[in-house]
């Protein structure tokens, strides 16, 4: 079975999605001297990012594009699979959106997921022949 451009593209936005989310499980996951569930661990990290005043405003803006960036893929992976089945005019969409979560990667400095992201779009954008 041959796969379509559009799905490999799919399959390629679903991994780079993974990638940020391995990222929140490290963030999130309790130290093992700390004796914290998972879920407290978790509320006290984002509190912290979120009210604490030494944070800068820098840091906050990295942990908002670090949460947004995997929802973005996933959604952009829906979508091109979508596309795929439906061979729909939303191909423009699809490579913009596939961009603007390439240059999101990069502005948080996640090159895996960068790289991922911008050859998944190259493969959105990519015609098939048949």
């Amino acid at each position: 079975m041959k796969l379509s451009e559009q799905r490999i593209a799919s399959l390629g936005f679903a991994f780079s999605a993974i990638l940020p989310l391995g990222v929140w499980f490290a963030l999130l996951s309790p130290d093992a001297s700390s004796g914290m569930s998972f879920l407290q661990s978790a509320g006290a990290f984002l509190t912290r990012v979120v009210t604490d005043a030494e944070v800068s405003p820098t840091l906050r803006v990295h942990y908002i594009l670090l949460a947004m960036l995997p929802a973005l893929l996933l959604l952009q992976s829906v979508l091109t699979w979508r596309q795929a089945t439906l061979a729909g005019p939303c191909r423009f969409w699809c490579i913009y959106l596939g961009w603007v979560a390439t240059v999101m990667a990069i502005a948080i400095l996640h090159w895996p997921s960068a790289i991922a992201s911008a050859l998944a779009t190259y493969h959105a954008g990519k015609r098939s022949v048949a």
